[in-house]
């Protein structure tokens, strides 16, 4: 890799860049994840295997992992969406999933998604089998605090991840035992002989699914990314509740600060009113105009193209997952201010080797 571009695309640089980047400007999605994508397309054929073809969950990324109530809309968390998305996780927030423990938490979901498709906890069997006292959503803690009053030698549970979630709420008890009951190649009939309670269980999701997977689901469900990643704002560094300090130190590409100076983040508009009318894109503004800029400043500098060239892309890549803007109007205010600041790095580079000295 070349000089300019080891500066610009560092570790340092690009943890720094993901921890100021906006949730819902994150460029990541299931599809492109190989931990999630591969995820769901082992619990789809997972589901395939046991002939679960009439539930079709919806899934989308979210701040955690989930299913939305009464529906078989399932959120998956973004942290798990790339390998560096991980070790952040890992570094600020102290855990990180292994890959089993993804495919796992999957599973569980959809035995929500296949609870609520069915409305199933309105069964009286249901009811008696997982111990359904009053209202099924209702009755479901805000709290994880379900661990304080846990039996951990009860034999009544599935505890297949040792954290006894089972117990938190009949909801979980259901998901954690279908979850098991979905695992390829697990003989569960012999594994929880033993525990009669849990055994009963299994027995009847095995039951169950029999009766119902070759019904429709009891409602057509909406797809719909309630909580989703678009819709959160905040940056990755407010979500983990950490400090950048550590990185900024070390970040030798490093340039958001510098493009906020120079262009607007995106502005507030009334209802209805489009931003295109009064605002261009700064990656758009860039890209119209990099020919030019890239052609001037190696003049003028005296640096090799790739050294302008490589640091208006890094900028272009920013200002796209910034959301940054410039004002119609403003656009050869804005056009020189820019090629100043590219002039001015570029120089840096020539004299010290280094676009930040």
């Amino acid at each position: 890799m070349r000089r300019t571009r080891q500066l610009l695309y560092g570790e340092e640089t690009l943890r720094l860049e993901l921890l100021t980047t906006p949730l819902n400007r994150l460029d990541i999605s299931i599809e492109t994840s190989p931990l999630l994508s591969e995820a769901v397309r082992l619990v789809k054929a997972d589901m395939a295997r046991m002939r679960l073809n009439k539930l079709k969950p919806f899934f989308y990324l979210s701040t955690g992992y989930g299913t939305i109530e009464g529906t078989t809309n399932i959120c998956l968390g973004f942290y798990d969406a790339t390998e560096r998305l991980r070790l952040l996780n890992k570094e600020y927030r102290g855990w990180l999933y292994a890959r089993e423990d993804v495919i796992a938490t999957v599973r569980h979901e959809i035995g929500h998604a296949f609870a609520y498709a069915y409305k199933l906890y309105r069964l009286p069997e249901f009811r008696e089998v997982f111990n359904v006292q009053g209202h099924y959503f209702r009755t479901y803690p805000l709290t994880n605090n379900y661990i304080k009053r846990a039996n951990p030698w009860s034999r009544d549970f599935v505890n297949p991840s040792g954290d006894h979630y089972a117990q938190k709420h009949p909801d979980d008890d259901f998901a954690e035992t279908f979850m098991v009951w979905l695992t390829p190649r697990l003989n569960w009939r012999k594994k929880w002989r033993n525990y009669p309670g849990a055994l009963r269980k299994l027995e009847y999701v095995d039951q169950v699914v029999r009766e119902y997977r070759s019904q429709e689901p009891l409602f057509e469900n909406i797809p719909y990314e309630y909580d989703g990643l678009s819709e959160q704002k905040m940056a990755l560094a407010y979500f983990f509740k950490g400090k950048t300090t550590t990185y900024r130190k070390e970040a030798t590409g490093f340039v958001d600060p510098d493009l906020k100076y120079i262009f607007r983040v995106r502005p507030k508009l009334r209802n209805g009113q489009k931003i295109e009318r009064g605002y261009i894109h700064a990656d758009n503004f860039l890209r119209k105009n990099q020919r030019v800029i890239v052609n001037r400043v190696s003049q003028w500098v005296g640096v090799d193209a790739v050294v302008v060239n490589d640091l208006i892309l890094k900028c272009r890549q920013r200002t796209h997952a910034l959301d940054l803007w410039v004002k119609k109007g403003e656009e050869d205010k804005k056009l020189v201010e820019f090629t100043t600041y590219v002039s001015t790095r570029c120089a840096y580079y020539e004299v010290w080797g280094t676009y930040f000295p």
